[in-house]
Order: C-alpha cells, then sequence, then structure tokens
C-alpha cells in the first residue's frame, strides 16, 4: 500500500500543475473613418468586437475612428487603447497608434501595462499615409487563471512597399526590441499585429526572421488562407518556469459579415498550453 501510495506521489509530483489553456487573436479592424474606408466601419467594428468574446486575449489594429462601435460588441472585462496621436487636437485626421488590448481576464489580472508611440514613420500623402497615425506597440503584464504571470504584445508597423517604408520597420523593430529585452528579460512572451512584413518579399522576411530570433521568438503558424497575403503574426516564446506550447492555429473564418469579410487583413488566432 505504501510503494502504491508512493508512485501516486512521484507521478504528481511529476506532472506539470497549474497550466492554462487559453486563446490569442490578433486582427486589423480596419476602423478608418467611413469615407476613407468606402464602407460602414461601425457595423463591422461592432462584429468584431462582438466576436472577440471568444478569445482570452484579443489584438485588435486600425481601431482608430470607431472605438465606440467595438465597445458596443464586446463584452470583456479588461479594454485598454494604445497611445494617442502625437498631435493632440491640432490635426483632426490623425490617428494614434489604433491599438486595443481585450481580455475576458478579470481586471485584477491585468498587473502591468505600456503603451509607447514609434520614433519613425513614412508617408505623409503616399506611402500608406502611416505618418498620420502615431503608430507604436503596447504591452501587457497578465496573470493567467493558473497564477503564471506573461507578457502580450500588439503592435502595427509601418506600411508601404518602398525602401523607406521598410527602413522605417527596420527602426520600429529596433525600437520595439530593445523594450522587450529591458522589460520582459527572459520572461515568457506572446506577440501578435500587424507587422507589414510580407511573407513573400525577401528583405522583410530577413527583418521579420532577425527580429524573431534576436528575442528567440517562434511563429505560432497563424495565418490566414491563401486569399491573404502573410503580414500579420503571433510569435510566442516561453520563458522562466512558463513553458507555452501551441495546440492550434490558424484563421478565424467566422469573421465575416453579409457583405464578405470584416476587413482586408484575416483574423488569426492561435491556442496555447502552459506547463
Amino acid at each position: 500500500m505504501r510503494t502504491r501510495f508512493l508512485i501516486i506521489a512521484l507521478l504528481l509530483a511529476a506532472s506539470p500543475a497549474g497550466g492554462d489553456e487559453f486563446t490569442v487573436l490578433s486582427c486589423n479592424a480596419r476602423g478608418l473613418s467611413a469615407w476613407l474606408a468606402g464602407d460602414d466601419p461601425a457595423t463591422r467594428l461592432a462584429i468584431i468586437g462582438d466576436k472577440s468574446n471568444a478569445y482570452d486575449v484579443a489584438l485588435i489594429q486600425e481601431d482608430f475612428a470607431h472605438h465606440s462601435a467595438l465597445l458596443r460588441g464586446t463584452r470583456q472585462p479588461i479594454v485598454e487603447r494604445g497611445n494617442p496621436s502625437r498631435f493632440g487636437r491640432w490635426c483632426p485626421i490623425c490617428g494614434g497608434s489604433g491599438l486595443t488590448i481585450l481580455s475576458r481576464w478579470g481586471r485584477e489580472n491585468l498587473l502591468e501595462l505600456a503603451n509607447r508611440a514609434y520614433r519613425h514613420c513614412a508617408g505623409w500623402i503616399g506611402g500608406a499615409n502611416d505618418c498620420l497615425a502615431t503608430k507604436g506597440f503596447q504591452r501587457a503584464r497578465m496573470r493567467l487563471p493558473g497564477g503564471a504571470e506573461l507578457d502580450f504584445v500588439n503592435t502595427h508597423l509601418d506600411a508601404g512597399r518602398s525602401q523607406a517604408d521598410r527602413e522605417v520597420r527596420r527602426r520600429q523593430l529596433d525600437l520595439l526590441r530593445k523594450r522587450i529585452e529591458a522589460e520582459v528579460a527572459g520572461g515568457a512572451l506572446i506577440l501578435g499585429g500587424d507587422l507589414n512584413l510580407d511573407a513573400a518579399d525577401e528583405e522583410d522576411v530577413a527583418l521579420r526572421d532577425a527580429f524573431a530570433s534576436a528575442l528567440g521568438l517562434a511563429n505560432s503558424g497563424a495565418r490566414g488562407g491563401s486569399r491573404w497575403p502573410t503580414l500579420d503574426y503571433i510569435f510566442y516564446r516561453s520563458g522562466g518556469s512558463l513553458e507555452l506550447e501551441v495546440v492550434e492555429a490558424g484563421e478565424d473564418a467566422s469573421f465575416v459579415h453579409e457583405d464578405g469579410p470584416l476587413s482586408d487583413h484575416p483574423a488569426i488566432f492561435a491556442r496555447f498550453r502552459t506547463r
């Protein structure tokens, strides 16, 4: 009998305890003003907000002009927007980062939040007009239901296909890397967003892979189907005493309405397990 209890105790000690399984969404919502979007973005954002309720953490980009519509749809207790416009009220057509983090974990699970703007942009008129926004990144340290702590990063990099755009993306990634190294150190991390790094472009791929390698990040494999260019990613790494494993990753094909897709980007997701 004592031998049986000893074996059971050893098995329990060897088994991972306090493990969690959770889902992460990354979605560029295309929340531009209606005259720029050419459709009804308020309706789309409300639907995106509603569909985000299915995820533990949702990383939203281009939440510019219709944040109230997103709020109408979501029931998430954690809703955190990114940095505002560098121009304040002096530029009515300019926006902030357009970033929003949503989570259905309780407010007490948000341990730390940082919103930072990138210093560089390319394109005022043309080049995807990136300078009209103040793009940046968010970092949220969350306590998982099992008690472990994990950092989530949401970002949107410069768009455009010129060398000037690519150089800005390089500088933005350099700043992001330095902040992660300083603030997360060797801890576990999930990073998602619209990186505007095209998986079909060799120079973009070189930037992407150098950034991921420097931080020890792995690609979750989340991506849209063949109709979408691969610009959006969910990366991750284990760290400290927390090990992350990808259970499932891909595109959430339910992000559509009667007129078609809810955005001009796929809604990608990854399901993680910790141990």
